[in-house]
């Protein structure tokens, strides 16, 4: 019974917070935050705190992905999600750093949200607040 008990604690406690897995392929960006960004979110889900430009050479991509499996046997049995979110810094249709995490049920604004913070600080970029300090 003993095994069982912090068995059940990890199990549990690891369903709480979801994994945010990040790659950054262009070290230069690590404390260098462009000037602008052109943000390209077609959900509508993410508030930058970052100057927006569309004629900027950085960008930053929304994606949300929704799985689709037919395989008889995943859908008997269940996924552990049902898409991934990601969100991607791209310069010159180049992907530099991208922040990812799966979800099962809905994808919600705060996901979205919650993998641009990350990111940015990841790449140790300040993100502004309302009153541009």
């Amino acid at each position: 019974m003993r095994f069982f008990t912090p068995f059940f604690i990890l199990l549990l406690g690891g369903c709480s917070d979801p994994k945010i897995y990040t790659e950054i392929t262009d070290s230069t960006l690590i404390g260098h935050p462009p000037p602008s960004i052109a943000l390209d979110d077609p959900t509508g889900k993410l508030i930058s705190g970052v100057r927006e430009n569309n004629q900027s050479a950085t960008r930053v991509r929304v994606y949300i992905h929704c799985a689709s499996c037919t395989n008889p046997q995943s859908r008997s049995l269940g996924s552990d999600f049902d898409g991934y979110v990601r969100v991607s810094i791209e310069q010159n249709a180049s992907t530099k750093a991208r922040a990812q995490m799966d979800y099962r049920g809905e994808p919600t604004p705060q996901m979205v949200q919650m993998l641009y913070t990350t990111l940015l600080e990841t790449l140790h970029w300040k993100i502004p607040n309302k009153a541009g300090n």
